[in-house]
């Protein structure tokens, strides 16, 4: 019988299930984290643009509206991020980072390299460009069929 190949999404489910469990759990082990992981997902992507409306929020972390609404609120009582109205349109709010929060990045990157190293444990380096230029391959492919998704939505 043939070996079947295409098993990528399963793969990348369960990847995906295992590093989110891993990386809670090096958070949470981590004595200098003031955030989950889920949390996480709101600051990383904080750190990489600010500030931010609820809607970019929401496209770049895959939260659904309500999940975010309660996370941002979390962590605006935690100190971590602010909301304020988006001065060109009132109707819009815009997140930011507190000082707080944006002194949470060193932990975030700290606990990813953590990850990183079990991630890639007994690949060379060549082998680790190979899988990241092949995940990236894969990204590009479902970004592009998502994208054009949503303009037959429109």
């Amino acid at each position: 019988m043939k070996e079947k190949f295409e098993n990528g999404g399963y793969l990348t489910l369960q990847i995906r299930l295992l590093n989110g469990r891993l990386f809670n759990r090096l958070l949470a082990a981590d004595g200098r984290a003031l955030y989950s992981a889920e949390q996480g997902k709101i600051l990383s992507s904080l750190w990489l643009e600010r500030p931010l409306t609820v809607t970019d929020l929401a496209l770049r972390t895959g939260l659904a509206n309500n999940s975010l609404t309660a996370m941002l609120k979390r962590l605006e009582e935690q100190g971590l991020v602010y909301c304020y109205p988006h001065p060109k349109d009132r109707r819009k709010r815009l997140i930011d980072l507190t000082e707080l929060g944006q002194s949470q990045q060193q932990v975030g990157q700290d606990v990813s390299q953590l990850l990183d190293s079990i991630f890639y444990k007994g690949f060379s380096e060549t082998e680790k460009r190979e899988v990241d230029g092949y995940l990236k391959r894969i990204l590009q492919n479902l970004q592009e069929v998502e994208e054009s998704e949503r303009w037959k939505k429109r």
